[in-house]
């Protein structure tokens, strides 16, 4: 059975509008772009058959995985701690401390991922979360990617074996965060 995987990152936040990065999520809702920006993240997967959408518990991951869903009436939205942000804006950092903190994040996405892939009953599934969450799902799946932008997605299949790229969708609805310069590669 083939799986469908749809990883995307939340729309702009308030928090990243202003650079803040790493709170706690609660006061982080989408700013109106970031509506726009789920919205039309929204229309792309509508005809894409979700079953669930697993989600980061931060607020703007929530809100965006919320307007996807109003295209999947029984696709249930499922939260996950895993699925927090984390630091994977600097991968080749050499600080051992900020490495062991990605390693271990990196792990418990794979983790995650063999789960689904292996245990659950899904075939399409959408993963909403952040951008360095959503740079380690693409890696995982063998897809090397940098910069994220907000809503961006990407698509794959899993065949039981592989892990195919078979697309990426962008809003077109540009914006410029201070947060992602803090990340930047």
């Amino acid at each position: 059975m083939t799986k469908h995987f749809y990883f995307f990152r939340h729309g702009q936040s308030i928090e990243n509008q202003f650079g803040k990065i790493l709170t706690d999520g609660t006061r982080a809702p989408l700013t109106d772009v970031g509506l726009k920006q789920a919205e039309s993240l929204s229309n792309f997967l509508a005809d894409k058959k979700l079953q669930v959408i697993f989600s980061s518990p931060f607020i703007r991951a929530v809100n965006t995985a919320k307007i996807v869903a109003q295209h999947h009436k029984n696709a249930k939205i499922i939260t996950n701690d895993i699925l927090r942000e984390a630091p994977f804006g600097f991968w080749q950092e050499e600080n051992p401390e900020k490495q062991k903190k990605i390693s271990m994040t990196f792990e418990e996405i794979k983790e995650f991922m063999q789960e689904i892939v292996l245990a659950s009953h899904f075939e399409h599934i959408a993963i909403a979360s952040h951008g360095g969450i959503t740079r380690a799902l693409c890696w995982f799946a063998g897809y090397k990617i940098g910069k994220i932008k907000n809503c961006q997605c990407f698509h794959f299949a899993f065949d039981e074996q592989n892990w195919h790229f078979i697309e990426e969708f962008e809003t077109g609805i540009e914006v410029d965060n201070i947060s992602d310069k803090q990340w930047a590669d």
